[in-house]
């Protein structure tokens, strides 16, 4: 999949402390721009006052398999995958973690059923909101304000991806 971009917390905050990159750990993550019709799905995190795309880590299972878990847990839908986007690599100094997110574009197929959400989920406060358009997503996106480096990490990443459709 191709790379479309690396990101530092120098690359979004003027302030940013420097790091030492190379000692980060890696972490593999998918996320997806999920349509609906023209609605696109977002993950609104009211914590820290920003949208991301839905996803998450890889924990073993094949990348389109951990997507498809993924989806089900934060959307409660089942989705056809229909395309690659790119690849971000994200370096998160919270975490210490080399982050490459791969993105895949999919529909949603069929009706909704109940979230499950992980329990630092719920402390972030995140919710499910259906943009109008991918031009509205990335206006919100564009908008937010987010009140953390992760989520101005979070907002470039996404941003780079929903450009690339």
């Amino acid at each position: 999949m191709q790379l479309l971009g690396s990101f530092k917390a120098y690359d979004v905050e003027d302030d940013a402390p420097e790091f030492n990159y190379a000692s980060f750990k890696p972490r593999t993550a998918v996320r997806a721009i999920i349509f609906d019709g023209d609605k696109v799905a977002l993950i609104w995190i009211s914590e820290h006052s920003y949208y991301m795309l839905p996803g998450g880590g890889v924990e073993g299972e094949d990348m389109v398999a951990e997507l498809s878990r993924e989806i089900m847990e934060e959307l409660g839908c089942k989705v056809n995958i229909t395309g690659e986007v790119g690849s971000v690599e994200v370096y998160f100094d919270r975490w210490s973690k080399k982050q490459t997110d791969y993105c895949y574009r999919a529909e949603k197929n069929g009706n909704d059923t109940d979230t499950s959400p992980t329990d630092f989920e719920k402390e972030e406060g995140h919710e499910v909101v259906w943009a109008n358009s991918l031009s509205e997503a990335i206006s919100l996106l564009e908008d937010a304000k987010p009140l953390n480096p992760d989520g101005k990490l979070v907002r470039t990443r996404d941003v780079l991806f929903l450009k690339s459709v």
